[in-house]
């Protein structure tokens, strides 16, 4: 272990970063936080692996195209940064990394992941978006503890229905890939309160009313026709994107979300809004911009909160005489 620390010390002289490490052997055995974040590398050494008290390993805007087989050796990492690098694929035995609880590998080029990475069963935040990846096994239900997930800006076309076991699951951002379905096993995550599904090509709607705790839901850009599930059940419910679909009507029970101060209905294909959209009283910024309207509803005059009005591109609007209304984009 010792002739590792040696040649590690070595490679960072190479790369003259030497004084930004202790030079003591020992005490660089003993480092827990090392950032070679930035610094141009275009590969790690081997030597890396005799780091063994490692607990957060920074590698973030490189131009790494594979990580060393040793990395696998650092099994007190918990913290493993390696944003925006050119990674092609994981060491086999990645899932050795059992202490690991945060692993961001956003804006790489990974088309698959290890079997071996399902083991990684103590993470609770996993950010793969923005790489290649078109498949996940079954076995991500292993990933139980699970708080924050993206897989956003890939090339998903399904997901398997592995969702069930996050019980803690807060955060889950699917956006920008290629799902024309849901797995049902979203149904079950209790604890949701961010769930991002922009760009992709839904057009129906899982059942959403178990998601109760739900704050921003976010569904712009794909295929909708219509809201199919009872939007009444999401009654905590503050940021709703509806935004570029092909909706022509909303259901009475978009106005039932008292707790809603951003509504996104823009570039939809919507002839009215409901009347009673002047019950969402908490409303603070609302846009329905680019659709078929030609009038708005009175009730928009009771929304006491609203702030942030955007109605161009429809049938000749005017602003309405709402007091608190700070900006308008038409007169």
């Amino acid at each position: 272990m010792r002739e590792g620390i040696r040649e590690f010390a070595q490679w960072i002289k190479s790369i003259g970063l030497e004084h930004t490490l202790p030079r003591n052997l020992t005490q660089l055995e003993a480092i827990t936080t090392l950032d070679l974040s930035r610094k141009k590398l275009t590969f790690l050494p081997e030597s890396i692996g005799a780091l063994q008290n490692l607990s957060v390993l920074k590698i973030t805007g490189n131009r790494l195209k594979v990580l060393p087989k040793s990395i696998s050796l650092l099994t007190n990492l918990r913290n493993f940064q390696c944003e925006n690098n050119l990674l092609e694929h994981l060491p086999e035995d990645f899932g050795n990394l059992h202490s690991l609880v945060i692993l961001n590998l956003n804006g790489n080029q990974l088309t698959a992941l290890p079997s071996s990475f399902y083991d990684l069963t103590n993470l609770t935040r996993l950010t793969l978006a923005v790489n290649r990846l078109s498949h996940l096994d079954i076995a991500f239900k292993n990933l139980k503890k699970l708080l924050h997930v993206s897989l956003d800006t890939n090339y998903f076309e399904t997901l398997p229905d592995s969702f069930g076991s996050m019980k803690s699951l807060y955060f889950l951002d699917l956006s920008f890939n290629k799902l024309t379905t849901l797995p049902s096993s979203l149904s079950e995550i209790k604890e949701l309160e961010t769930l991002i599904l922009e760009g992709n090509a839904l057009q129906n709607l899982p059942s959403l009313e178990s998601h109760d705790m739900l704050i921003k839901l976010n569904l712009a850009s794909n295929q909708l026709h219509s809201i199919d599930c009872n939007l009444s059940k999401l009654e905590d419910l503050h940021i709703l994107c509806l935004e570029n679909n092909l909706l022509q009507t909303l259901p009475q029970s978009l106005c039932t979300l008292k707790k809603l101060t951003s509504l996104n209905l823009s570039a939809n294909h919507l002839t009215h809004l409901p009347e009673c959209i002047g019950q969402l009283t908490q409303l603070y910024e609302l846009d329905v911009e680019d659709n078929a309207l030609t009038s708005l509803p009175n009730s928009l005059e009771n929304l006491p909160l609203l702030k942030n009005l955007y109605i161009a591109n429809n049938h000749d609007l005017k602003r309405p005489n709402i007091p608190s209304l700070e900006y308008c984009d038409v007169e």
